[in-house]
């Protein structure tokens, strides 16, 4: 697996102007702006980068190449998943520090420790979305993926909105649950998140390992 990584940090760094576009806006952000917004852009990006190096081993045929080397499918799998989440934790880390200098540059109180419990949470609910896209990413190549993940984004938005049309004026259940969930002590909230999304995650994985097993080159 550390051949497969050390593959897909050259193939990163072969976009060395985006990503130093990327650390200059991050810069901006980070004199100008509220810095959970900062760590959750940043993250957001380095998940969306770390999964387009399956768009990467795609090409001219290059999937059908890696699939021949002496390693299973399922350390391929395996690979992008630990790949995409130190992507995710680095841009988190690198973000933090951003924001901290950017605290420090505007004189203002260092808010990291208070807020870390929520700014935490981005990282598994980022890594859920990369646990939704890397198997749509395999089953239907770059292209299809993303029509597919739109159709599913669209569909829970209407039923979001078309609940809360059914709802309007009656008492709604959804309030009093995110009433409650409000009381409750923050790390609790942190800990069944990171419970919830490592499980979803997991499933995730099995699928992958499924999808690539029936893959044909």
């Amino acid at each position: 697996m550390r051949g497969l990584m050390e593959k897909d940090i050259r193939l990163t760094l072969t976009r060395k102007q985006t990503l130093l576009i990327f650390f200059v806006m991050a810069l901006i952000m980070g004199i100008s702006m509220d810095g959970s917004f900062l760590i959750g852009y940043l993250t957001m990006l380095a998940t969306i980068i770390s999964i387009g190096t399956i768009s990467y081993d795609e090409y001219d045929n290059g999937l059908a190449f890696l699939m021949t080397l002496p390693f299973e499918r399922k350390t391929y799998v395996r690979e992008k998943y630990v790949f995409t989440f130190l992507m995710a934790c680095g841009a988190w880390c690198i973000g933090a520090l951003v924001d901290c200098a950017g605290c420090l540059i505007r004189h203002d109180p260092l808010h990291l420790a208070s807020d870390l419990p929520m700014l935490l949470s981005i990282l598994p609910v980022m890594f859920l979305s990369a646990a939704i896209m890397i198997p749509l990413q395999l089953k239907y190549g770059a292209e299809k993926s993303r029509t597919v993940l739109f159709i599913i984004f669209g569909v829970i938005a209407v039923i979001i909105l078309g609940s809360q049309s059914v709802l309007h004026g009656t008492a709604n259940p959804f309030s009093s649950i995110a009433a409650g969930l409000d009381s409750l002590p923050s790390a609790l909230i942190f800990t069944a998140i990171t419970a919830v999304c490592a499980l979803l995650s997991f499933i995730s994985y099995l699928w992958c390992v499924r999808i690539m097993e029936k893959k044909e080159f």
